[in-house]
């Protein structure tokens, strides 16, 4: 059940609960292999998703990050450290936040709007420099549990378990700073997610779509 209420233009948990889509979203990258076999199932499939980047991952795997952006997907912001306690006073959450900016436009040439803070940790110290720097932030619904080792057969049945309409599906292609982490859980149980919700005729959207952020004015300043 989505328990917990969005806040329009400031905070997220779901999407529309009245529509048939989903939007998959994949945390802690770039980081290859993974990110890489994941574009390619996303493509295979013809899905689009959201990829919340690190900003020194996208600094080691700059490549990968603009392969994100070639194959149509969306980018957010999830820090240039990832370091959960460094998000504790407001310049530090400014710093964390516009450093990782920098990284992506640089590597990417986009200027994302989209923030999700590490771990979910959100809080009114967090949400007042978001707003600040013209972001939105977007949690989730449903957690696939991926980071925890499980198997391909676990996160498929977590995520399917718990979907809904206007889900937000967190999963990961990377972990921390930690190139190279092992994702192929991940890699291996995406087909099967996405076929099962394609059956059940559900839309894969990215966030923007399907939270309805183009017509937010709010995003104009940061040219969206």
């Amino acid at each position: 059940m989505m328990e917990r209420r969005n806040q329009a233009g400031i905070i997220y948990w779901h999407g529309d609960t009245g529509s048939h889509q989903v939007a998959l979203t994949f945390d802690d990258g770039p980081n290859e292999p993974y990110t890489s076999q994941i574009l390619d199932i996303l493509d295979e499939y013809a899905v689009k998703a959201t990829f919340f980047m690190v900003g020194r991952n996208v600094e080691n795997f700059p490549e990968t990050a603009r392969k994100v952006k070639e194959a149509g997907h969306v980018i957010g912001n999830h820090t240039y450290s990832h370091r959960g306690p460094i998000l504790n006073t407001p310049p530090r959450v400014a710093n964390e936040i516009s450093k990782a900016e920098d990284v992506i436009q640089k590597v990417t040439s986009i200027s994302p709007y989209l923030f999700r803070p590490p771990y979910g940790a959100v809080g009114p110290r967090v949400l007042r420099q978001v707003e600040r720097l013209g972001y939105v932030v977007s949690q989730w619904s449903v957690n696939a549990g991926d980071w925890r080792g499980a198997s391909p057969q676990k996160i498929k049945k977590r995520v399917l378990s718990q979907i809904e309409d206007g889900a937000i599906v967190l999963m990961h292609d990377g972990r921390n700073l930690s190139a190279g982490h092992d994702r192929s859980s991940t890699v291996a149980a995406l087909p099967e997610i996405i076929l099962s919700l394609q059956d059940r005729g559900y839309k894969l959207v990215t966030l923007p779509e399907l939270l309805k952020l183009d017509s937010l004015e709010n995003f104009i300043s940061k040219g969206f």
